[in-house]
Formats: C-alpha cells, sequence, structure tokens
C-alpha cells in the first residue's frame, strides 16, 4: 500500500493541465523512438519544464532512460532503449530490422552532414548519396556491397534497387526525428538534424571500421 501510495505521489505531475493535453501524444511519440526537438514546441517545453519528474516515470514503469541532449547548439529528447532487452520495453525497430542499413546509411548521412558542418543547410537528396557511393572515401566497399562487384558505371535498374534501400532507412529515420523529410518522394530530398549525433553513437564501432562492417553483411 505504501509502495502504491508513493507510485502516485511521484506521478501526480501527470495530473499537470499542461501534461493532460499532449501526455498521449508525447508518450507514443518517445516510446516509438522519436526524438522530441524543440521545433516540437508544445512536447518538448513539457519535457523540460517537468524533466525530473519524467525521468522517474520512464525509468520506473518501463526500466528506460529519458535523456537530454544538445548537439550544434539544438537540444533534443530521448528514451534510451537497450540494444538487448535490457529494459521492460525495447526498439526491435532501431536495432533489429532495419540494423544493417541504417548503419549503412547513417555512415553516410553522417559523412554529408560533418562535409557540410559549417554549412547553415543540411538539405541532401539522392543525388549527394549516389555521389557519395560513386566518388567517397569508401565507394569501394560501398559498390561492393551494393553491387557484388566495381565497376565505372552501373545501369539504371541496379541504382533503383539501392536507392529504394536509402528510401527505406530515411522514412525510419523521418519517423524517429533524425531527419526531416520533404513531401517530394522522387528526389528523396529531407535535411540531417542534429539528432543524427545520437544514432552515429549507438554505431560508433560499426561506423569507424565501415569497411570491415561492409565485408560482414548482406543487404
Amino acid at each position: 500500500m505504501e509502495s502504491n501510495g508513493a507510485e502516485r505521489s511521484a506521478f501526480q505531475f501527470l495530473s499537470h493541465e499542461q501534461i493532460q493535453k499532449h501526455f498521449a501524444e508525447l508518450n507514443i511519440e518517445l516510446l516509438k523512438g522519436k526524438h522530441i526537438l524543440q521545433s516540437s514546441v508544445h512536447l518538448f517545453s513539457i519535457l523540460d519544464r517537468f524533466e525530473e519528474d519524467f525521468v522517474q516515470y520512464y525509468a520506473q514503469l518501463y526500466g528506460l532512460m529519458l535523456e537530454k541532449r544538445t548537439n550544434d547548439s539544438t537540444s533534443y529528447f530521448y528514451l534510451e532503449f537497450p540494444a538487448t532487452g535490457k529494459g521492460k520495453l525495447t526498439n526491435p525497430g532501431m536495432y533489429v530490422e532495419l540494423e544493417a542499413r541504417a548503419t549503412i546509411v547513417a555512415c553516410i548521412l553522417a559523412n554529408l552532414y560533418f562535409s557540410n558542418f559549417f554549412s547553415y543547410d543540411k538539405k541532401f537528396q539522392w543525388d549527394d548519396i549516389q555521389y557519395e557511393i560513386e566518388h567517397g572515401e569508401h565507394r569501394h566497399s560501398y559498390q561492393q556491397l551494393f553491387f557484388n562487384d566495381m565497376r565505372s558505371e552501373y545501369s539504371d535498374k541496379e541504382w533503383e534497387g539501392v536507392r529504394k534501400h536509402f528510401s527505406i532507412v530515411v522514412n525510419f529515420f523521418n519517423r524517429i526525428g533524425l531527419v526531416e523529410k520533404e513531401d517530394n518522394d522522387e528526389s528523396m530530398q529531407f535535411i540531417i538534424l542534429p539528432t543524427i549525433h545520437h544514432f552515429i553513437e549507438l554505431y560508433r564501432d560499426e561506423i569507424d571500421n565501415i569497411d570491415d562492417f561492409l565485408q560482414e553483411i548482406k543487404l
């Protein structure tokens, strides 16, 4: 009884009017792996104001850590999901199903992001990805992975298959707040957000040894 009473007291903050208006949306987005940026004004302000309360809430109910970070002058919140199911809830979408694809895309997007680090505009499109595969530092490994050999040029059909791989992951990154995708699916235009730092950290070993990693996987 004392435990239940303490829990009710600890979660009393959920009765706040501002939280009640937006909690359902906030909780769903966080548990889906969404990164909540300052641009999501209402959701971010709730987390920022009641940060300590929410940290306790997610730790106690889900065994997850609510984290706040700032990268490139942009602050954001997210839930840290365990990679091997150590908490009461895992995020298989991020850690299992798209792991190989997402790691490859994360590496390429990271190269694009940091190559334009001092540029205000972090907007990219499929042509930029294709150029990285053709001419980037790890082009030989990329080409061997995506095309099974290295040639001076590839057919439109071959490129379309590669584009589909990237489209799936870019859409996934858009859903969890690592990129902001524009409506034009044909050109695959998107803005890489500072939250990409979080994903890069999760896959630091794979990204730092990308050539070795690419030799071990199949798409």
